[in-house]
């Protein structure tokens, strides 16, 4: 397998849509009192987080509207971020009403302001959704599980391998999709008292 097969496959693996549905579901596991309330926090949370953004994306790609999964083109970006931004809106109220746990929240909290930051950034310049989505995750990981998680961060460069060797993103906008996420990560935890 070529460097650039390597590089899709990795793209593919961790797309910030895929990637948040197995986040949600550790996150609801470790912050619920039973086995049935988490399920229901997945399935809130995945739902509206990754479940509607995929099916939008997936419908787009369809009708020709997104040349690819991954809407390689900035201009292509713009109504399906508008679309999973809205349905992220609309995944933390649902998580206020279910009575979700602070962790889940917090979580809920990062990917809306993240998605609202990546939405508005993406109309003048393509700034990397795969590096946000991963850091953000990473940033995450380690608020909820302290040390022991920090081998995640090793995640962050490979995305930016991938993600440079297919010339999807300049360094700047994967360095600058990452910082954001990090920073909106870590001010989220730190409000809802988690860092």
């Amino acid at each position: 397998m070529n460097r650039e097969k390597v590089a899709s496959r990795i793209s593919d693996i961790f797309n910030p849509y895929y990637l948040s549905a197995p986040f949600f579901l550790l996150v609801a596991i470790v912050s619920s009192r039973s086995l049935k309330t988490a399920l229901l926090y997945w399935l809130v949370t995945a739902l509206f987080f990754s479940a509607l953004p995929l099916w939008d994306i997936n419908r787009r790609i369809r009708l020709k509207m997104v040349s690819d999964a991954h809407i390689s083109r900035r201009e292509d970006r713009i109504k399906p971020f508008l679309f999973s931004l809205a349905c992220a809106a609309l995944g933390l109220i649902a998580v206020y009403i279910i009575g979700a746990p602070a962790a889940v929240k917090a979580v809920s909290w990062m990917v809306v302001i993240t998605g609202a930051a990546i939405t508005a950034t993406t109309i003048f310049w393509k700034i990397s959704l795969h590096a946000a989505g991963a850091t953000a995750t990473v940033v995450a990981l380690i608020a909820l599980f302290g040390v022991t998680a920090t081998p995640a961060i090793l995640l962050i460069p490979v995305i930016f391998w991938a993600r440079l060797t297919l010339n999807k993103h300049t360094p700047a906008q994967l360095i600058t999709g990452s910082l954001v996420a990090a920073a909106i990560a870590i001010l989220v935890f730190w409000k809802f008292g988690l860092v």
